[in-house]
C-alpha cells in the first residue's frame, strides 16, 4: 500500500482511539453516576441529531472528499466547498422548522425538554461533517483527525463538569453542543480551501454524486443507529443505555478499518484519475487486512471476557450483547474498505444499490427482532445487515479491479486470535475477571499474546514495524 495512506490510516486512527479511549472512560463515569436510564436518555437526544443530520445533509459531506480531491485548482476546490453548503441549507433549515413545530413529540421522544438544542445540535453536526470531509478533500488527514479528537476533549470535559454540578443527562446534551461548536470553528480555522460562488456545472455534479451517497448515509444511519431509535421507542431507556455501551465498544474495534476507508477514498481518486489501477488493487489488499487486524482478535476477546467487562466497567450486564456486536464488526470493516475503493472510483451508483439492499435488510432483520427478542435481537439484526451490505459491494468491486484478499496474513490474524483466547481463558480459571485490575491484566496478557503471534509472521512484523519508522519520521 502507498506509504501515504498508511501514515494517514495511523493518524486518523490513533486520533479516534485517543478520543474512544477518553469517550469510554467518560461512559462508565456516566453509567455510574447517572444509571442506564440516564445513559439512555442522552443516547436517544445523540440519536435523534445523528438521524435528522443525516437526512439533512443529503451525503454531500462525502461528495465533497471525492470532489475536493479530484478538483484542478483551489478554485474549483472553493466552488465545490460553496456549493456543499448551499445544498446542505435547504433541507437544514426544513429541519428546523420541523423539530421546533413537533416540539412535544421530540420531547416525549427524547425524555427532555431539549427542541432548541436540538435545532443547534443538527446544525452543527451537519457543518462539522462537511468541514471534515473538505479537510479529507484536502488529503490532510492528521489535521481533521486533530479536529475530531479535539471536540471529543471538549464533549468529555464539559459533559463530566455539568454532571459533576448536578445538571443530570441533560448536562451531557450541553457536552454534545459544545464540542461540536469547536470542531466547526477549529475546521473552519484550519481549512485551506475558501469559499467562491459555484457554477451550474459546480451544483450538478455534486448533486450527481449525493444523490447516491445520500442512500449510502441513511443506510449507515439504519445500521448505526436504527436499532437504538427502535429500542427508546419500544423498550425503554435502560434498553437504550446497555445497547449503546456495548455497541461503542465494538466500534472501537473497527476504528482501523474506518481510518483506513476515510484515507483510502481520496487516494483511490486521484489514483484513478491517473490510471494508476494497479496501485489500487495493491492497495486494496493490504488494506483489507489491515481493516481488520484489530476485530479479528476483539472479537475472541469478547467471546471470553465480554460477561466480566460490561459488569465491571458498567455495573449491568451484557456480554452476549457485546459478543454479538464485535462479531458483526468483521462484515462491517470489510464494507468499509471495499465502499471507500468504490466511491473513489467515482462508482457511486453501484455503492447505492448495495446499500438500498442492505437498509432493506436493517429494516426487516433489525426492527422485527428487536421487537421480538430485545437488545440481543437488535445486535444479531445489525450484525446480519452488515454481512448483506458487505458481500454486495463485495462483488460490485470485483467488476472494476482484480480483487484479492491476502488470505495468508488473515490466516494468521485468525490464529493468533485463537492462541489468545486460549492463553485468556486458561489465565481466567485462575485469575477471576471480576475487579478492574484483574480485567487489565488479562486484557494485556491477552494483547501480548495476540501481538507475539502476529509478530512470528515476517511480512506483518516487517509491515507494522516499516509503519512505526514512517510515521516517527514524518
Amino acid at each position: 500500500m502507498a506509504e501515504g495512506v498508511d501514515r494517514d490510516s495511523l493518524a486518523l486512527f490513533g486520533a479516534r482511539l485517543a478520543g474512544s479511549a477518553v469517550g469510554f472512560a467518560s461512559t462508565v463515569f456516566f453509567a455510574r453516576e447517572l444509571g442506564a436510564s440516564g445513559l439512555g436518555v442522552y443516547f436517544t437526544f445523540e440519536t435523534v441529531v445523528v438521524l435528522v443530520a443525516v437526512l439533512a445533509r443529503f451525503g454531500v459531506d462525502t461528495a465533497v472528499v471525492q470532489r475536493l480531491a479530484g478538483a484542478g485548482d483551489a478554485t474549483e476546490r472553493a466552488r465545490y466547498l460553496t456549493g456543499a453548503f448551499g445544498i446542505v441549507t435547504v433541507p437544514l433549515l426544513t429541519v428546523t422548522a420541523a423539530v421546533l413545530l413537533f416540539a412535544d413529540s421530540f420531547t416525549s421522544l427524547v425524555g427532555l425538554a431539549v427542541a432548541p438544542l436540538l435545532v443547534v445540535a443538527i446544525a452543527a453536526e451537519s457543518g462539522q461533517w462537511v468541514l471534515l470531509s473538505a479537510l479529507r478533500g484536502e488529503r490532510r488527514l492528521p489535521t481533521s483527525a486533530g479536529v475530531e479528537l479535539g471536540g471529543e476533549l471538549v464533549r468529555v470535559g464539559a459533559s463530566v463538569w455539568f454532571v459533576l454540578d448536578g445538571v443530570g443527562p441533560l448536562g451531557l446534551v450541553y457536552g454534545f453542543v459544545l464540542g461540536h461548536a469547536v470542531r466547526v470553528l477549529a475546521a473552519l480555522l484550519l481549512l485551506d480551501t475558501g469559499f467562491a460562488r459555484p457554477t451550474r456545472e459546480t451544483m450538478r455534479s455534486l448533486v450527481s454524486f449525493s444523490s447516491y451517497t445520500a442512500g449510502v448515509n441513511v443506510s449507515h444511519l439504519a445500521y448505526s443507529w436504527l436499532d437504538t431509535l427502535v429500542l427508546a421507542i419500544f423498550v425503554s431507556k435502560a434498553a437504550v443505555g446497555t445497547y449503546e455501551a456495548a455497541w461503542r465498544v465494538s466500534v472501537v474495534v473497527a476504528m482501523a478499518s474506518t481510518a483506513v476507508g476515510a484515507s483510502l477514498s481520496p487516494s483511490v481518486s486521484a489514483w484513478a484519475s491517473s490510471g494508476a489501477i494497479e496501485r489500487i488493487e495493491e492497495s486494496v489488499t493490504e488494506s483489507l487486512s489491515l481493516a481488520l487486524v484489530l476485530v479479528v482478535p476483539a472479537v475472541v476477546g469478547a467471546a471470553v471476557l465480554g460477561g466480566p467487562f460490561m459488569a465491571v466497567a458498567y455495573g449491568f450486564g451484557g456480554g452476549t450483547l457485546l459478543a454479538v456486536l464485535v462479531a458483526g464488526q468483521v462484515a462491517q470493516s470489510v464494507k468499509e474498505v471495499v465502499q471507500s475503493t468504490l466511491l473513489g472510483l467515482d462508482r457511486p451508483r453501484a455503492v447505492f444499490v448495495a446499500n438500498a439492499v442492505g437498509l432493506t435488510a436493517n429494516l426487516v432483520l433489525t426492527v422485527g427482532l428487536a421487537l421480538a427478542y430485545g437488545p440481543l435481537g437488535a445486535a444479531v439484526g445489525t450484525a446480519l445487515t452488515a454481512g448483506v451490505a458487505a458481500a454486495l459491494l463485495w462483488r460490485a468491486l470485483s467488476s472494476e479491479i482484480r480483487l484479492r484478499a491476502d488470505w495468508t496474513a488473515l490466516a494468521w490474524q485468525v490464529g493468533a486470535a485463537l492462541a489468545m483466547g486460549a492463553v485468556v481463558f486458561g489465565a481466567s480459571r485462575v485469575v477471576t475477571p471480576d475487579s478492574a485490575g484483574s480485567l487489565l491484566a488479562l486484557v494485556a496478557l491477552g494483547a501480548l499474546t495476540y501481538g507475539a503471534c502476529l509478530g512470528v509472521h515476517p511480512p506483518t512484523r516487517a509491515r507494522f514495524v516499516g509503519l512505526a519508522r514512517s510515521r516517527t519520521e514524518s
